[in-house]
């Protein structure tokens, strides 16, 4: 008998094969990760104490796209996963920003019990994905079976699901993905149970429910929940005189369901009533894809590696169009599930009903994210849709769509025969005209891509014929009858591609890699119950993991009260979604597809001038005292910034940067127009060098030029660090005036050359800005610094990765001065022995959630400086404690609980009580 040939569904042991497989393909996929040839913890991109790292096989993304994987999911997870095991209930995150809520972000997967508990480990978010993937494939694969397919259609199915885009797009929503599958097999099953006047049969819809939930990201169950409520009206229509039964069980199921995640769900929507949302206020509404990104979801590969950086002769506007693209995706299908879900709507079979109701969830979905408006608008009515990034998370349910398409197809194949010549030739037709819209639609962005970058055509080429080619045997194989050989073929087809496809995508992580962690355990030792602000090392969240407080944070929502404080007292421009020290500034007048929605609806948007903001060091200069009043002790720079001193950058990109050897006797000059530079004064300028290796020799020697006057700077080049800034300070200050530009000139005038860095110019810079009378778009990467002539605050640490300083006299966590002597006993406790009542003061972000008791009694908790916590405090010796629990929690825990309860009542079979009774003795 053939592996994948139909039998019951209740005989377990005929599904082993297929089972194992799909157990395995995670693995397969991920091989080269899991025994350590390559490396692609995201701790080692986005962390940024990375001290060393690799050469790659590919220049791509390491095996995942969207960094959030390493700035909110591994790190809060990790906290979630140490708190679990601590008997802490992960509700409050105390260690980003000025603390903020923990489990009700979401985004953290803190109640995703038990598999949050895997995070705990720096390789635990690795674990946990291809968990997920191997649940997405069983799952898949019972859903299947339970519609009654074949084992090699249910095989397909879930062996595509299992590997599908959204682990790589989007790694970070993965909770949610197994669930889906097995929701839409609670429904099957309850109507089944419905339509043979059974009881129960609903049993796995709560459970699928609150799971999706708790697995973080509410928008991709959302939309989950959608497909499932399609599938749940396909269901209803066709149940006759069952529809009232089937009705009644989806309803237990549904609100068991949504009453289980009760405990989060109302932390996180009391969360978002107090928070600000960004983008998802306004823009994703109208939001969708444009041309340049259309091939994509047949052909992953067209652009060449995934995650590879533009090319640098590549027109910034094509440049943005295509990176938007990948920022915003939704996923892709691949040509082999496309062309085999065209294929079961070619033909009629038992399931092409389904299939056209699959088909139409895909092209209403299709017509939003691509800017059809009747389509915007009927997706936009679904209550909260509007303000979800819908267009970013529908792809899960598009790909669920899609491959049981696919398996339906392969379905109607093995119970029906080889596909009709006349309706394959139409369903070829169709394949070949989607494909060919797609590819003509961004012929002009692949153009200017390959002609910038000719190198990665050969790569596109091969990659995505590959996979037309494999689409073509799939095809080709169910024309013929299904024989045992042709389904394994098909099987191997699949396989193929799926594997394939994922084990391309993990090539572009380095051989090896190395994070340094000296700052780290610097900070633990002493940063005390104080807070850093990094300007990059440590990025965001990832203090968190250690335990160690800072004020940067990437979260989604985020407090509005932190958002006004941010803006009002530290930095007016940040953006408080992602506060870094190393976030980019935004240029005005930026046209985006949402804004050009908002033109054709008649809403005029008023251009803002086109000028960069202060950087954050600029601000934090100007600020300085606001953030020492919020406890920051600590500034982390890179090992050769210093914040401390004024300085302006020319307006260039340092990616794709390109060497300038500069040689014995060579010299480099060049010119800065007027208004380019925002300084009055230049004491020193810092040049991007290469050393080659250390091998450079001699002294580099700079004249800058301001009207008439000139001063000149050196430096010798063997105390040089290869590719870091060089100082040279200049002899004595040049003062510049916002009416002149500057004249440049370096010179090296013997010893062994070194190597001046040279970057793209960016889209804000002026024409004329350029190396010397060449036209080529590039300048020195350089920056000309003012030094203060007061005390800066001076570094106390610093290695490969970061410099650490010292800011005086923060604002210690509790202060009730100047009656009161203070002794902490961490964040949430202090005693407190006071000659007269006080007001103490704790540099903790107010919330609703929070309580404070003193010796055991409740005492009223209030707002000081419009964000913090402060307890009225009476003379004498007092202990205070201070513990967090969200708005209802007991009400809703309660809730949840009475709903387990009853979920497990109807679920098990009442015992059958039977009366013995005494035979009577004698004949």
């Amino acid at each position: 008998m053939s592996v994948f040939h139909p039998v019951a569904p209740h005989r377990l042991h005929h599904h082993l094969p297929p089972l194992i497989l799909l157990i395995a393909l995670p693995l397969l996929a991920n091989a080269l990760l899991l025994v350590g040839a390559l490396h692609n913890n995201p701790a080692l991109f986005a962390m940024f104490l990375t001290s060393s790292m690799g050469k790659r096989l590919l220049l791509a993304a390491p095996g995942w796209f969207d960094p959030t994987i390493g700035l909110i999911t591994q790190p809060l997870g990790m906290l979630s996963a140490k708190d679990w095991l601590a008997g802490i209930v992960p509700w409050w995150n105390p260690y980003s920003g000025v603390g903020m809520p923990l489990a009700a972000e979401m985004q953290t997967l803190s109640f995703f019990l038990p598999f949050v508990l895997l995070l705990k480990s720096w390789q635990g978010w690795l674990i946990l994905k291809l968990l997920m993937q191997m649940l997405c494939g069983l799952f898949m694969y019972a859903l299947l079976i339970e519609l009654r397919t074949t084992r090699l259609a249910a095989f397909v199915a879930g062996a595509l699901y299992a590997l599908n885009a959204t682990f790589f797009l989007v790694p970070h929503v993965m909770g949610p993905l197994p669930f889906a599958p097995l929701l839409l097999l609670g429904i099957e099953r309850a109507h089944r149970a419905a339509q043979d006047g059974r009881r129960r049969g609903w049993g796995l819809i709560p459970l699928a429910l609150a799971y999706s939930i708790y697995g973080g990201y509410p928008e991709v169950a959302y939309i989950d929940a959608t497909l499932a409520a399609v599938w749940t009206i396909w269901r209803f229509a066709g149940a006759g005189a069952a529809r009232g039964r089937f009705a009644v069980k989806i309803a237990l199921g549904v609100g068991i369901g949504l009453a289980l995640t009760l405990p989060l769900m109302v932390p996180f929507l009391n969360y978002v009533r107090l928070s600000y949302l960004g983008t998802h206020a306004t823009k994703y509404a109208w939001l969708w894809l444009l041309p340049p990104g259309a091939p994509v979801q047949l052909f992953p590969f067209i652009y060449g590696p995934i995650g590879a950086p533009s090319p640098p002769g590549l027109s910034p506007p094509i440049a943005n169009l295509i990176a938007a693209y990948w920022v915003q995706s939704a996923g892709w299908f691949g040509p082999v599930a496309a062309s085999l879900a065209i294929a079961a709507l070619a033909r009629p079979s038992r399931l092409r009903g389904l299939a056209l109701v699959l088909f139409g969830f895909i092209l209403v979905w299709q017509a939003r994210i691509w800017g059809f408006t009747p389509a915007i608008w009927l997706i936009n009515l679904i209550p909260a849709m509007a303000k979800t990034d819908a267009m970013r998370f529908c792809g899960p349910a598009m790909e669920i769509a899609c491959f049981i398409m696919a398996a339906i197809a392969v379905d109607a194949w093995q119970s029906q025969g080889a596909m009709p010549a006349a309706r394959a030739k139409w369903a070829g037709i169709a394949a070949v005209l989607m494909a060919l819209v797609a590819l003509g639609a961004a012929f002009p962005a692949l153009d200017a891509w390959f002609h910038a970058a000719p190198g990665r055509f050969a790569f596109a080429v091969t990659a995505s014929a590959a996979e037309v080619v494999l689409a073509g045997l799939a095809f080709g194989l169910m024309l013929r009858s299904a024989t045992r050989r042709t389904c394994s073929w098909l099987a191997i087809v699949v396989l193929a591609d799926t594997l394939g496809v994922a084990a391309v995508t993990t090539l572009g992580a380095p051989r090896r890699a190395a994070l340094d962690l000296g700052g780290v355990a610097y900070l633990q030792r002493h940063l005390g119950l104080e807070r850093f602000y990094s300007l990059q090392p440590f990025g965001p969240n990832y203090p968190a993991a250690f335990r160690l407080a800072a004020i940067d944070e990437n979260a989604s929502p985020v407090s509005a009260a932190w958002n006004r404080y941010i803006h009002r007292h530290l930095d007016p421009y940040a953006d408080v979604v992602m506060f870094t020290g190393s976030q980019a500034r935004v240029l005005g007048c930026v046209l985006l597809p949402h804004a050009a929605a908002a033109l054709r609806n008649g809403i005029f948007i008023r251009p803002q001038r086109a000028v960069i903001p202060p950087d954050q060091s600029a601000e934090l200069r100007c600020h300085l005292a606001a953030y020492r009043a919020i406890g920051v002790k600590y500034v982390l720079t890179p090992p050769d910034q210093d914040p401390f001193v004024a300085g302006a950058d020319l307006p260039v990109k340092p990616a794709a940067r390109l060497a300038f050897a500069l040689g014995a006797g060579g010299v480099l000059s060049g010119r800065v127009p007027a208004g380019v530079l925002d300084i009055d004064r230049i004491d020193r300028v810092d040049v991007l060098v290469g050393t080659y290796a250390g091998a450079a020799r001699g002294t580099l020697r700079a004249t800058i030029c301001a009207g008439s006057g000139c001063s000149t700077g050196a430096a010798p080049l063997a105390s040089a660090r290869d590719n870091h800034f060089l100082r040279l300070i200049l002899d004595h200050p040049l003062v510049v005036s916002a009416a002149e530009g500057l004249r440049y000139r370096f010179i090296h005038r013997s010893g062994s050359a070194v190597a001046i860095w040279l970057g793209a110019l960016r889209a804000d810079a002026p024409d004329s800005l350029a190396v010397g009378e060449s036209a080529v778009p590039r300048a020195p990467i350089m920056r000309f610094v003012a030094v203060s002539r007061d005390a800066p605050p001076a570094p106390v640490f610093q290695d490969k990765v970061m410099r650490i300083y010292r800011l005086g006299q923060p604002r210690a966590f509790f202060t009730a001065a100047p009656v009161c002597r203070l002794t902490p006993h961490g964040i949430n406790a202090v005693d407190a022995d006071c000659t007269a009542p006080a007001v103490l003061l704790r540099l903790e972000a107010a919330d609703p959630g929070w309580h404070a008791r003193i010796n055991g009694r409740a005492v009223p908790l209030m707002t000081a400086g419009s964000i913090f916590q402060s307890v009225a405090l009476p003379a004498g010796r007092e202990q205070i404690r201070f513990f967090y629990r969200p708005p209802f929690t007991r009400l809703s825990c309660a809730a949840a609980l009475a709903a387990l309860a009853i979920w497990l009542a109807l679920m098990v079979d009442p015992i059958p009580i039977t009366l013995s009774r005494t035979r009577p003795s004698g004949r």
